[in-house]
């Protein structure tokens, strides 16, 4: 997966860092690239070198941040927002190409009786630390709020934003614009309404589809239809790997395909296999509850899908080369 994030995040940035990191922020922005006309992109990892310097010991400076971005870190999805006819509408455009604004971050959404959840899920790479991970990505739900109330105001309801709990010994407010804030959640995701989403998007404007702008959007989507598709099966494949029923016919029969046909195309369009995508969550997921301590090898096995706690030790072994035991050794050794 990809680990650039628009610049756009980061929007305002300079007018809350510590002035002893600005220049060092400078020469971040300088190092952007831009990806396909996709506008200016940073890699996580400076990504969260800019958090880790705005926020310290606390996180008041974060909050501070999106106060002050509203609608416009939404970059190049703002005209596509602006096009949506309802709240639904808008937020499926950012769940749909948020992955090529922020690669590493992924949005899933699911009911929950009057609710609908937007959930995160952050691909961390290698020099990313969990609780930078997290940060990253509670930042984004932070975003989602202010964006979304500035763009779409009363029409839209959030009602609730949790927090996974992180090593960071930062302690969030009860609440945040106004919505309350649960810092002690097992996912990191937005609560709303889901009465709200039929109501008219108080930003839609109507734009003029230019043949160029037909093909530019054309083409981001095209582009987005891979990190989509991962990231649509990745968060299917977390979900239902703890009950055991996570294989490609039940994701088959979800999508109403054959399986055969799903498995072509993830060869196709991701040169891998379901299999493989399985292993990699399997990957994501057994590193945290690692490092936690406090989960049995077992109950960490049954949370991967395993029946026993040797399935997940030879996983782990033919993934990483050593034992589960053996890396928490090396980690404890590390720190």
């Amino acid at each position: 997966m990809g680990q650039a994030i628009s610049t756009s995040a980061l929007w305002g940035v300079k007018r809350v860092l510590p002035e002893t990191y600005l220049e060092s922020f400078e020469s971040i922005v300088e190092s952007a690239f831009v990806p396909r006309d996709l506008g200016p992109m940073i890699t996580s990892t400076d990504t969260v070198m800019c958090l880790d310097a705005l926020c310290g010991d606390s996180h008041a400076a974060m909050l501070q941040l999106v106060e002050l971005q509203d609608h416009r870190i939404a970059g190049v999805m703002t005209p596509m927002i602006e096009r949506s006819e309802t709240v639904a509408d808008a937020i499926r455009t950012v769940l749909m190409f948020n992955c090529r604004h922020a690669e590493p971050l992924y949005w899933t959404g699911s009911v929950r009786g009057d609710h609908v959840a937007i959930t995160g899920w952050f691909d961390r790479p290698a020099g990313v630390s969990r609780p930078q991970g997290e940060r990253l990505l509670t930042l984004g739900v932070l975003q989602l709020v202010a964006g979304f109330k500035s763009a779409l105001g009363d029409a839209f309801q959030p009602t609730l934003i949790r927090i996974k709990p992180s090593a960071a010994s930062t302690e969030w407010p009860s609440h945040f614009l106004g919505v309350p804030i649960e810092s002690d959640a097992p996912e990191t995701e937005l609560l709303l309404a889901r009465s709200c989403l039929a109501r008219a998007n108080p930003l839609r404007r109507e734009v003029i589809a230019t043949p160029r702008l037909v093909a530019e959007r054309e083409r981001y989507q095209e582009d987005a239809k891979k990190s989509l598709l991962r990231n649509d099966t990745c968060s299917w494949i977390r979900a239902h790997l703890p009950s055991g029923n996570c294989d490609l016919t039940q994701l088959a029969t979800r999508l109403n395909c054959d399986k055969r046909t799903l498995q072509r195309r993830f060869e196709h369009e991701l040169s891998c296999r379901f299999s493989d995508l399985v292993d990699d969550v399997r990957a994501e997921m057994c590193l945290p509850l690692l490092e936690s301590g406090i989960y049995p090898m077992q109950a960490i096995a049954e949370q991967l899908g395993y029946a026993t706690s040797g399935n997940f030790s030879r996983f782990f072994q033919r993934r990483y080369g050593c034992t589960p035991r053996d890396w928490m050794r090396l980690a404890v050794a590390a720190a």
